[in-house]
């Protein structure tokens, strides 16, 4: 199995058909524009389109400057061995729309158990959380982790990873429910993206 498993603060993920809605979004508004002329009616429409690239771009420099941590910490080389010895899953609340609606994210965190080379102390720490089960992907519970400067944030590297999805997992957990999702959040955000070009195409062909 070929992936990278990063945390949740890490990850870039629905960028791409994020702004291929914005350049259908603009082609539709332009060529209205062109065919019926500017109505100041669409301004709120003009607006409405910068949204999501907007909060597209924040979300990239937010995975970027995440990930440039993690890079400078790997590259000041204190790192220690460690061994994974249990998995904690925490849902964390969330608002979101226009009228705060809660939900629930879950979020899968990594105890690990690390090793001070100089002295073979062992110390416990918790890892970033992560928007997958990475548990069910792992073939060894043996890590690198990674201290930065400061001394108190550390990072999981070097994972070891299933051959394939069906291998037997190290970890004695129950199985839980997963749906069946072509993307799971991404193929949400898809079918909303076509549903609101959809709504404006008709809007604008009235």
């Amino acid at each position: 199995m070929k992936r990278k498993i990063r945390p949740a603060e890490e990850e870039i993920s629905g960028v791409i058909p994020i702004f291929v809605f914005a350049a259908v979004w603009y082609s539709v508004l332009i060529r209205s524009i062109a065919a019926a002329g500017f109505d100041p009616f669409l301004l709120v429409f003009l607006a409405a389109g910068l949204l999501m690239p907007y909060t597209a771009v924040n979300n990239v420099r937010r995975a970027l400057f995440y990930r440039r941590q993690r890079a400078e910490a790997v590259a000041l080389g204190d790192v220690s061995q460690g061994r994974i010895t249990g998995i904690a899953r925490q849902d964390v609340p969330y608002t979101t729309g226009e009228h705060n609606r809660l939900r629930y994210r879950r979020y899968y965190f990594l105890q690990v158990e690390m090793y001070d080379p100089a002295t073979g102390a062992a110390s416990t720490i918790q890892s970033q959380g992560y928007r997958i089960p990475v548990h069910r992907y792992l073939a060894s519970d043996r890590v690198s982790v990674y201290t930065d400067r400061s001394g108190w944030k550390h990072y999981i590297e070097d994972f070891q990873l299933k051959e394939h999805r069906r291998d037997p997992d190290i970890f004695n957990m129950p199985r839980e429910f997963e749906e069946f999702h072509m993307g799971g959040e991404l193929f949400g955000k898809i079918i909303f993206l076509f549903a609101a070009i959809l709504i404006l195409i008709k809007l604008l062909m009235r």
